[in-house]
């Protein structure tokens, strides 16, 4: 019973709806890449950066998108990579180990695990809260089967803290710090295409 309590709990507090800050404006294309707040990261030191606002711990399309963003990282040796996640971060760390982070990560200098458990970095962003119809419809049921026999990616046990109201998106911010890409997600099941994301940023470098 007690670990049926571990998992549920979590499970059921991740579905209650909450109080978000307000999201700020998207920004905008070739715009200054708002800051990373209580944070000490630079945006503008030179290195192209792919900024992954995922969902929560557990959910089947973040460990995709987990997955996607090592793929960039390995073909380009100059991409930096963060992950904001909306839950404490030993937490965020213990999901990251789960899902073979350290593995797909192996360099620590190219990827930075940032807890936001206030969903203020996610507002800041212009990233807010998925509509009612947003989290669960028949196209993320299908997503979800076609991902589970695609890349045998499926539900994880719910993370302490995660909120499954928050909506995804992402970034590519150049090495000035300009947004040269952005995605918000349409629904819980939509996936960044980080592919595209990291040629807006790498191309540049290489031109």
């Amino acid at each position: 019973m007690t670990e049926f309590l571990k998992s549920y709990v979590p499970a059921l507090r991740s579905i209650i709806p909450q109080t978000s800050p307000t999201p700020s404006t998207l920004p905008e294309i070739d715009s200054k890449a708002p800051a990373l707040p209580n944070t000490d990261i630079r945006l503008d030191d030179g290195q192209p950066t792919l900024i992954a606002f995922v969902r929560h711990c557990g959910c089947p399309f973040a460990e995709k998108e987990i997955n996607l963003l090592s793929k960039e990282v390995k073909k380009n040796d100059q991409l930096r990579v963060i992950i904001v996640q909306h839950a404490e971060m030993n937490q965020v760390k213990s999901w990251f180990d789960e899902i073979g982070g350290p593995n797909l990560f192996p360099d620590t200098n190219r990827y930075i695990l940032l807890p936001d458990p206030k969903r203020e970095i996610y507002a800041r962003w212009g990233i807010g809260q998925l509509g009612w119809m947003g989290m669960i419809n028949s196209t993320v049921l299908d997503n979800l089967k076609q991902l589970k026999q695609s890349d045998g990616i499926d539900l994880r046990p719910t993370g302490k803290g995660s909120y499954r109201w928050q909506n995804s998106g992402g970034f590519a911010v150049d090495g000035k710090g300009v947004v040269k890409w952005r995605k918000v997600a349409e629904d819980s099941s939509d996936m960044c295409d980080y592919s595209e994301a990291s040629r807006t940023i790498i191309s540049q470098m290489v031109s």
